[in-house]
């Protein structure tokens, strides 16, 4: 195969640091895989927190970062039936997505709805897919009438809002920072509270009169994340996805609130878990909830990968307004 361009990361870091771009010679697909010939990819906290060395543990260097994008199929090797040359496909299951060929199992090949965009399909599986499952899971399969969010303003924040939305729940939104709250829908919550001017908890346990929300659905960790926790009503769900404040719950938080469930929710053990005509399934009805706007997410700007680093400054400026993604067609 021709020679291609790559993003790798050779030391854990900074992600505007530490990736670089090389030049690289991609294998040709083996027994079962196939050459996917990337178009877009974007740039997900999930992404960041790896190159950064969080999951140090599990992570082996060097490697190509990106666990979301769009291809189309290039070549496939042998015994690879369902996929052909041409295909337009999300290449799940690994990182990977942040060079011009990615060479994988087919079975990790789903093809892309041929209604959606190539932007659309390129953030249509991470957020889409996390809020979908974790709206099912833990609030419409219990019940759940009072829901909390925070970082509510960031993309999968704006898409657990209208999925509520569609369920008749006008969740609590939480914003870090003043000028968020004005990125936030005029309608469909019942409240929208900037974490500048109060405590989170304070705050929650004032809306909702003492009692508590019965679901909280966290993206931040760390100090508030862990009081969300303890300020949720008798028997309550913190469900705990993501990490931006950089810092874990308290481990004393299980203790302080033995009767809560405490759910640590990742979306790749579940991927993995999953029977591929469930994926297959789930991500049909994600493809839908795009096309019509629930899950879709808009693109704040478009790098080519030789300016990747320019991507990544760009993914961390304050209030930016929607995805970033890398262009890896050119």
């Amino acid at each position: 195969m021709a020679r291609a361009v790559r993003s790798v990361v050779r030391e854990f870091g900074p992600a505007a640091e530490v990736v670089r771009t090389e030049r690289y010679e991609p294998a040709a697909p083996g027994p079962g895989q196939v050459a996917v010939r990337m178009l877009l990819a974007g740039v997900n906290p999930s992404d960041l927190v790896t190159i950064s060395g969080a999951y140090a543990s599990r992570t082996d260097l060097p490697f190509v970062p990106g666990y979301e994008g769009v291809g189309v199929v290039e070549a496939t090797g042998t015994g690879v039936t369902g996929l052909r040359a041409g295909l337009r496909v999300l290449p799940l299951g690994s990182a990977g997505a942040w060079q011009q060929t990615k060479v994988t199992a087919a079975r990790w090949c789903f093809p892309v709805d041929p209604a959606l965009t190539d932007e659309e399909a390129a953030t249509a599986y991470i957020n889409p897919l996390t809020a979908l499952l974790m709206v099912r899971r833990h609030t419409i399969a219990t019940g759940a009438r009072t829901v909390v969010i925070n970082a509510a303003a960031s993309a999968i924040g704006q898409i657990l809002i209208r999925m509520l939305n569609k369920e008749g729940i006008s969740p609590i939104a939480l914003v870090r920072r003043r000028r968020s709250l004005d990125r936030l829908p005029g309608d469909g919550l019942t409240a929208a509270v900037c974490t500048e001017d109060r405590p989170a908890a304070d705050a929650v346990r004032e809306i909702t009169r003492g009692r508590g929300p019965d679901v909280v659905l966290d993206a931040v960790g760390g100090t508030e994340g862990t009081e969300l926790g303890r300020a949720l009503a008798d028997g309550g769900t913190l469900v705990h996805y993501g990490l931006l404040s950089g810092r874990p719950l308290s481990w004393e938080l299980a203790q302080d609130r033995p009767d809560a469930r405490i759910v640590l929710f990742r979306l790749r053990d579940w991927v993995h878990a999953a029977p591929p005509d469930r994926l297959t399934a789930a991500l049909t009805e994600v493809f839908a909830l795009v096309r019509e706007g629930t899950a879709a997410s808009p693109v704040a700007s478009t790098h080519p990968l030789s300016h990747v680093r320019e991507a990544l400054e760009r993914d961390a400026e304050p209030g930016r307004r929607g995805k970033v993604l890398i262009r890896l067609d050119s």
